[in-house]
């Protein structure tokens, strides 16, 4: 398992860097290949596309483990402020991150992935949520609190990964989900 996340890091920073310099289109599976020192179906068989290369964030599990275990002990919108926070914002590789998300709001099909993927993440928030008062199915305010949620944070990161910003990522998330209230 310690290899396999060595080697998606390892994949991933080699494709940020190369959609960077040379713009996600003229970019292929093979020449992130070479550069990451694996072969192309290795990457396929971690990441499956392109998009995914820089969608792929291996503390999506900790915000998941986080808001587990804050459900039920907290309000349900602070519990997903905290957790989101513990996972994006206490990381060591913050650079990276925000050159990533520089790629998924510039890059039209970057973004449509991601938009997928919050999608199916709001489907499962949402029944998280519902969960909280003993509901295995989610009501309509369970999807619209969980949109919200995302929404908001979808603000702050879109705000944050801007060149200018000066506001830390842990201010942007806290005050975008706060303002959800």
């Amino acid at each position: 398992e310690r290899n396999r996340l060595t080697t998606m890091r390892q994949v991933q920073a080699a494709a940020v860097e190369l959609f960077d310099d040379e713009g996600f289109d003229a970019v292929t599976v093979e020449h992130i290949a070479e550069r990451a020192g694996v072969s192309p179906s290795t990457i396929y068989r971690h990441f499956g596309t392109k998009e995914a290369l820089v969608l792929w964030d291996e503390r999506d599990g900790v915000a998941d483990a986080e808001l587990t275990a804050r459900l039920g002990h907290q309000p349900i919108v602070e519990a997903f402020r905290d957790s989101v926070v513990v996972a994006l914002a206490e990381r060591d590789d913050l650079d990276l991150f925000a050159r990533r998300l520089r790629l998924i709001y510039a890059q039209p099909s970057i973004w449509r992935a991601a938009a997928e993927d919050d999608l199916r993440n709001r489907g499962e928030l949402a029944v998280a949520f519902a969960a909280v008062d003993g509901r295995r199915r989610a009501r309509l305010g369970d999807e619209v609190q969980a949109a919200t949620c995302l929404a908001a944070l979808d603000v702050a990161l879109e705000r944050w990964q801007r060149p200018k910003q000066r506001a830390t990522l842990t201010t942007l998330i806290t005050e975008a989900i706060d303002a959800t209230t």
